[in-house]
């Protein structure tokens, strides 16, 4: 009877993990948890950035389709980027970049297009195109 008692003790003593062994898998899940979220993040602006320049390029085509009709650009003065909103015309409403922001619209003699459309970017101030702003060049 004794073998077999002393058997029983010594299986009990090797089955389970160990507090390392627990640590090193608890501290292995936290890099990989980490990195994750980071790619995650970056992924994230990359898609915003993506997705702004979509909505620059439809506002652009809208701003050309107006200039065909109408026989110039719209003037930031007076109407900008509004001129394009309505019942018949290119937006029911104007979309407004990832950040929660308005598009901005600027009549530009120098720009090739006449005109300047860009988004404010991450940062939510005016670089007037620059900087993080993402622009139509």
């Amino acid at each position: 009877m004794k073998p077999n008692c002393w058997k029983q003790r010594r299986f009990a003593r090797t089955a389970g993990f160990t507090l390392i062994e627990i640590m090193l898998v608890v501290g292995i899940i936290t890099v990989l948890m980490g990195s994750a979220i980071f790619m995650l993040t970056g992924n994230l602006e990359f898609a915003k950035e993506q997705r702004a320049r979509g909505d620059l390029q439809a506002i652009i085509t809208q701003v050309r389709m107006y200039e065909m009709k109408n026989g110039g650009v719209p003037l930031a003065q007076s109407a900008g980027l509004q001129a394009l909103v309505g019942t018949g015309k290119g937006f029911e409403e104007l979309p407004k970049d990832p950040w929660g922001q308005e598009y901005k619209y600027k009549v530009d003699a120098s720009s090739a297009k006449g005109f300047r459309v860009y988004s404010t970017g991450p940062d939510r101030k005016d670089d007037g195109g620059k900087g993080d702003d993402i622009s139509s060049k």
